[in-house]
């Protein structure tokens, strides 16, 4: 991993809270705060040394052209025009870390001799870089050289992204050199879609190589899978998984099974990572719910689908064992979602992190902004709202948004939001005889 100067941090932090008071006069510089004790200051934003840098990261879509590029078949300079715009806007709206989605099915947004160029890119399958142009190359380039982070985003399992009525099933379809087509019998269909078997060996050593591949070839900060594991269920369908259970189940129930085949998978990736490069950050972000609390389980206060037993992910195997060096669960939902309120599942993910060194980022919706379950999110400034909560939570170490795309637009006031939540952990947390001082209400 790169080696930042001192200096040249100490400046760009001068240089925000500078633009930062420039520009929001109307935010009072000191409100009364609560100091916190030195062991919140060894779990909170305090022990990162300077809270000011909090992680706080930006989702890149790139399938379905999401955030990038605005449509497959550019141009290499075009695509280089749509790059710098998005670090520009990125910069500007106060983030310092980009999760470029680098893998978004059995594709590659960079140059691979495992995975076919993406089809996003190009508009065809098969088909090779634009002019030569290597997207995560160039965006590791300018996002470096202004102090921006870099994490590769991959879709670990999916191979097609289909429906029920669209199916993309057929193998002999996709690029001649997919893993896919070259090794069918590691896939499964399902509901329109093909995904990689993680019950087979042979697919757990392809996603470790595949990671592999991408640290060595490229200077990134991190490595981050999302939640698409085991697919989501879909009413008449099954993964019929039933060869593979056979070979290597061992006597183990179903779910047992595939939970523990995704654990492996998890930890070979991690192993994979620290082997090729021990700085770069191995994270998941997985979906929000672990679990529903049952009385006896330890899961959290809500009702909803239950990522361990309807994908099989175990989140808290991977904490507890060591295997990922953080953690950003998908917090979709409004502190008044009853099925699932935000400030429920933030305070349950810090205790489930905290004491195990793993580190704390939560996910946030801020696409939903303008959609009607989240109409009200704007007046009640929802994403200010729920930083703010999640800010002196123990092992709360930063966000992610999703994703750009609304940001960039402003769509429904939520880029005003961020702004105004953004602005305060710079303002907000002072230090004072060796104490930070939480200046939020």
């Amino acid at each position: 991993m790169r080696i930042r100067s001192r200096l040249l941090y100490i400046a760009a932090a001068l240089l925000l809270a500078l633009l930062f008071s420039s520009c929001k006069k109307e935010v009072p510089e000191s409100v009364p705060g609560k100091a916190m004790d030195a062991a919140d200051a060894d779990g909170a934003l305090g022990a990162l040394g300077d809270p000011t840098r909090e992680m706080r990261g930006v989702y890149i879509a790139t399938v379905y052209d999401l955030d990038f590029p605005s449509k497959a078949g550019l141009d290499a300079e075009t695509l280089k025009s749509e790059l710098d715009s998005i670090v520009d806007d990125v910069e500007r709206l106060g983030f310092n870390a980009i999760f470029f989605q680098v893998r978004g099915s059995c594709d590659a947004m960079y140059k691979s001799s495992i995975f076919p160029v993406s089809e996003y890119l190009t508009g065809v399958t098969g088909g090779e870089l634009p002019d030569g142009f290597n997207p995560l190359s160039y965006l590791i380039e300018i996002a470096h050289a202004r102090d921006l982070d870099v994490h590769a985003w991959v879709n670990p399992l999916r191979v097609t992204r289909g429906s029920p009525s669209r199916p993309k099933t057929d193998v002999t379809a996709l690029a001649a050199n997919s893993p896919a087509r070259l090794h069918p019998e590691y896939t499964v269909e399902y509901a329109g879609e093909l995904y990689f078997d993680a019950g087979m060996p042979e697919v757990r050593e392809l996603i470790a190589d595949g990671v592999k591949e991408i640290i060595d070839g490229y200077d990134v900060d991190g490595i981050l899978f999302d939640d698409y594991f085991y697919p989501y269920p879909e009413d008449g369908y099954e993964f019929d998984d039933s060869a593979t259970y056979e070979k290597y189940g061992g006597g183990r129930e179903l779910g047992d099974f595939r939970r523990e085949s995704v654990n492996e998978m998890v930890r070979l990736v991690y192993e994979t990572v620290k082997a090729a490069d021990e700085g770069c950050r191995f994270g998941i972000a997985p979906f929000g719910i672990w679990r529903n609390d049952d009385g006896e389980n330890g899961g959290s206060a809500t009702r909803g689908l239950e990522s361990y037993d309807e994908i099989y992910c175990d989140t808290l195997a991977w904490v507890r064992g060591g295997y990922v060096d953080y953690v950003a669960p998908q917090l979709y939902w409004s502190f008044s979602r009853e099925s699932a309120p935000y400030g429920v599942l933030a305070d349950w993910w810090d205790e489930q992190v905290r004491g195990t060194g793993v580190d704390l980022y939560i996910s946030h919706a801020a696409y939903k902004y303008g959609e009607d379950e989240w109409s009200f999110a704007h007046a009640v400034h929802e994403l200010t709202e729920q930083v703010k909560h999640a800010r002196p939570l123990i092992s709360y170490r930063g966000s992610i948004m999703y994703s750009l795309s609304s940001l960039r637009e402003n769509a429904s006031g939520v880029a005003d939001d961020l702004e105004a939540a953004y602005y305060r952990s710079v303002s907000y947390f002072k230090k004072d005889g060796g104490k930070y001082t939480y200046y939020g209400e």
